[in-house]
């Protein structure tokens, strides 16, 4: 396989990583599994979640959304994660219907949460599976303007608080990870369950593969890259080295020019977006 550059455009969010350009031809349909998985291939799994979270979040979020967290009172709260996820559906539906008799389309990520009490020592109460606790929604909904929070919360049937925050382009990975965090100390409640769900019509990141000449190719950070990071890292086995770095990378605006019918009432020129 040849060297390259794989280029990873999702949103403000660029990734770029070093490594040999995947082999499309002669590939077989994937058997059925055989064995279960192993420690250190879930674990693996479950760090690729939060970083394909972090990835669709940048693709489809950005500073004007919010990031909210939705609670239930005592006389609301569900029985298990499964009923909780029904109720948090019911809202989506009665909400998305309001936003659509406005001409708006509604995007969203969420997960369910509520192991954060869990007891190690405490062997009678325990019954071999994660018990959930206070449940609540961790979620990410696109264009929420102060109105429309009074709207989300009066639609909002757990009789529990939500809590609103407005989405820092800046902090994707640190939110995904904060999602996410549940798997990764616990594990999941079910094989194969998901560790967070979105709307269908999320947009999906944008993979490039750039073949260089030779390895001698380093990265650099390109103009106007903010937050610039490289990084290095090994998977669970020890091998297979990732050597990459990250950024966020702005669009640029057309510097504003003043006319004779206008004047200097625009105030200064300013390049930096909203």
């Amino acid at each position: 396989m040849a060297k390259c550059i794989k280029s990873i455009t999702a949103g403000l969010l660029h990734l770029e990583i070093l490594g040999k350009v995947p082999d499309s031809s002669g590939q077989r349909q994937r058997g059925r599994r055989q064995v279960p998985t192993s420690p250190g291939q879930q674990f693996y799994n479950l760090k690729c979640s939060w970083r394909e979270l972090e990835l669709t979040l940048a693709t489809n979020f950005g500073a004007r959304d919010w990031v909210l967290v939705f609670t239930y009172d005592d006389a609301h709260l569900p029985d298990n994660k499964k009923s909780a996820d029904a109720c948090f559906q019911r809202f989506v539906r009665r909400y998305r219907a309001a936003r659509r008799k406005r001409g708006e389309e509604l995007q969203y990520i969420y997960n369910t949460e509520g192991f954060h009490e869990r007891r190690y020592y405490d062997h009678f109460n325990e019954d071999g599976e994660l018990e959930d606790r206070r449940l609540h929604h961790h979620v990410v909904l696109n264009c929420v303007s102060l109105e429309d929070l009074e709207e989300v919360r009066s639609l909002w049937q757990g009789g529990g608080y939500v809590r609103a925050e407005p989405l820092d382009v800046h902090y994707y990975r640190e939110l995904a990870k904060y999602m996410t965090k549940e798997a990764r100390e616990f594990g999941r409640a079910k094989p194969g369950e998901r560790t967070w769900r979105g709307s269908r019509n999320l947009k999906k990141y944008q993979v490039e593969y750039i073949e260089i000449p030779s390895d001698s190719v380093t990265l650099a950070p390109p103009m106007g890259a903010v937050d610039y990071e490289s990084f290095s890292e090994k998977n669970p086995y020890g091998f297979a080295d990732c050597v990459g770095a990250r950024y966020l990378l702005f669009p640029e605006r057309e510097p504003e020019r003043y006319t004779y019918n206008i004047g200097r009432r625009q105030g200064p020129l300013n390049n930096f977006p909203a």
